[in-house]
């Protein structure tokens, strides 16, 4: 019994220390040759899953000797309130702009979502699923399960847009001669939720503390705000 516990305990701290260690050489990588497609969080993405692949290691056996990781995961998310205390006095003279742009982008990404979704006859048990997107992990979750569609496909969708907007998100926003930090926060807050909101703040500092309030922001509309637009639509599309 004693002996099994030394062994889980070890190789959990083995998959850690790995973990740390390739995000770390990720991270070196990146530094390097300054690339979006070396996002650190990418490469340890696409690194881990294709080693599960060829490994034949089921997920849940991974996240079980991985556990630390993900609990101090979530913990660390407590960090992307720190830019926002730094820059609260500028985030509360644009409280408004933010609030008007964080309903505005919830709404176009539910009504772009919807629209889709009716034109290719999607299933409604799918279409359910894409229509909470700007917003973190959990609320999708909560939001998606609400609406009856598939938290599953609704947490891949919203891990997917997260990667693109970190990996992409601030060389489309260069393309479009965005230079107002608070304009970039903003923008990978709202659409990239947590991810893009950490690419913000290894950015810009004033970058980051937008991209906090206002993915903060946009978990409240989509709570309130979601389900309400989609018993319109719904009603609308009925008639």
């Amino acid at each position: 019994m004693l002996s099994d516990m030394l062994s889980d305990m070890l190789l959990t701290s083995f998959v850690c220390v790995l973990i740390i260690g390739l995000f770390l050489a990720s991270r070196k990588l990146n530094s390097r040759f300054n690339t979006p497609l070396l996002n650190p969080l990418l490469v340890c993405i696409v690194t881990v899953s294709a080693f599960l692949i060829f490994a034949n290691i089921s997920y849940s056996e991974f996240i079980k000797v991985s556990y630390p990781i993900h609990f101090f995961l979530e913990i660390a998310v407590v960090a992307l309130a720190y830019p926002l205390y730094k820059q609260i006095h500028d985030i509360k003279r644009s409280l408004g702009l933010l609030l008007l742009c964080g309903f505005i982008g919830v709404t176009s990404a539910t009504l772009v979502a919807f629209i889709l979704c009716k034109l290719f006859a999607v299933p409604d048990e799918l279409l359910n699923s894409l229509l909470a997107l700007s917003v973190t992990t959990p609320i999708t979750l909560i939001v998606t399960d609400g609406l009856n569609g598939i938290p599953a496909i609704a947490a891949f969708m919203v891990i997917l847009i997260g990667m693109f907007g970190a990996v992409f998100g601030l060389s489309i926003l260069h393309l479009l001669k965005i230079k107002d930090q608070r304009a970039k926060g903003l923008a990978l807050g709202v659409v990239c939720h947590g991810i893009g909101t950490a690419a913000a703040i290894e950015h810009h500092p004033q970058a980051g503390a937008f991209a906090s309030a206002s993915m903060i922001i946009s978990a409240l509309i989509t709570a309130v705000w979601v389900p309400i637009l989609y018993a319109i639509l719904t009603s609308l599309f009925a008639n």
